[in-house]
């Protein structure tokens, strides 16, 4: 399994990278490619917002392709790719479990087996592939943009220039259990169960014995 981070133009800017586009098909425009989630890549798209005009408090909004699982990242200091690739990967970890635990979806002991299975898979925070590319993918970035809409009013209503870790958790755990819109094709969804079932789907077809 591999994670896959695809960067948009201003995050791109802001790692002061250079990430390869995402291969396109022939004719297709490029830079704003679907992204998929699949049997052997786990796919985000990564974007980041300013908090307010010019602000150097910012929040990197990530969204997991086939899910729309949304988590939110407070920064205040530039982070290096090896530095955010780390964060990226313990951090949707942790929201996904927090979210499970919150909304009572799972006990902590079934919530431990499921846990233990998707490391098995290969997304161990410190040994999982991870490759980054440039692109936008335009079916997830209307989500990215209404979450960022959601982290404006936030920090409006407690009066704060930055999510702390509390506020982040929050807003991602109220986003991730609201039904979600997606229009090709048309249907209605939880972010947090669709990602739940993604991965028991996964599981059900391993033999971790084989591992």
């Amino acid at each position: 399994m591999k994670l896959l981070f695809s960067a948009t133009n201003a995050l791109n800017k802001w790692l002061k990278a250079d990430f390869e586009r995402l291969p396109h098909e022939e004719g297709k425009r490029i830079g704003v490619n679907p992204l998929v989630t699949d049997n052997k890549v786990l796919s985000w798209q990564v974007h980041i917002i300013d908090n307010s005009y010019k602000s150097i408090e910012k929040t990197i909004v990530a969204t997991e392709a086939y899910s729309r699982f949304t988590l939110f990242i407070a920064v205040s200091v530039p982070f290096t790719v090896e530095e955010l690739s780390q964060r990226l990967a313990m951090e949707w970890q942790i929201v996904f479990a927090e979210t499970l635990e919150n909304q009572r979806i799972m006990n902590r002991s079934d919530l431990a087996y499921l846990l233990s299975n998707i490391e098995q898979l290969g997304f161990m925070a410190n040994k999982v592939e991870i490759q980054w590319v440039k692109n936008t993918d335009l079916s997830i970035n209307g989500h990215i943009v209404d979450s960022g809409l959601w982290v404006e009013h936030t920090l409006r209503d407690k009066k704060t220039p930055y999510l702390t870790p509390d506020l982040a958790l929050d807003l991602a755990i109220y986003l991730n259990t609201k039904p979600k819109k997606k229009n090709k094709p048309k249907e209605t969804f939880i972010a947090v169960e669709r990602l739940l079932a993604y991965f028991q789907q996964r599981i059900s077809t391993v033999n971790f014995n084989e591992h």
